[in-house]
C-alpha cells in the first residue's frame, strides 16, 4: 500500500474515532476499537486480541488503526497557565 494511501486511512481512522468516541464512551468505555479509514472493524477489551483479529482477516499492520475507548482530555491556555 503506497505511503500516502496509509496516511489518507489514517487520517479518516482519526476523524471516524473522533466522530464516533461520544456514542462509543457511552456504548464501551475501556475497550479497544480499529478502524481502517471510515470503516470500524470491531471491539475488543483487550488490544492484542484486536490486533489479532485484525491481522486474522488479512489486514496487513498499516491497513488498520487502533484506538482505545477513553474521555479525551482538553487543555485550554489562557496565557502562561493551562487548565485541564
Amino acid at each position: 500500500m503506497a505511503v500516502k494511501q496509509q496516511a489518507d486511512l489514517g487520517r479518516q481512522a482519526l476523524e471516524a474515532f473522533q466522530r464516533d468516541l461520544p456514542r462509543l464512551w457511552e456504548e464501551r468505555p475501556g475497550q479497544w476499537v480499529a478502524y481502517q479509514g471510515e470503516r470500524l472493524l470491531g471491539f475488543s477489551s483487550q488490544k492484542h486480541e484486536l490486533y489479532r483479529k485484525c491481522l486474522e482477516q488479512g489486514l496487513a499492520r498499516e491497513d488498520f488503526v487502533v484506538f482505545c475507548i477513553e474521555a479525551q482530555e482538553t487543555e485550554i491556555y489562557f496565557g502562561p497557565d493551562v487548565l485541564n
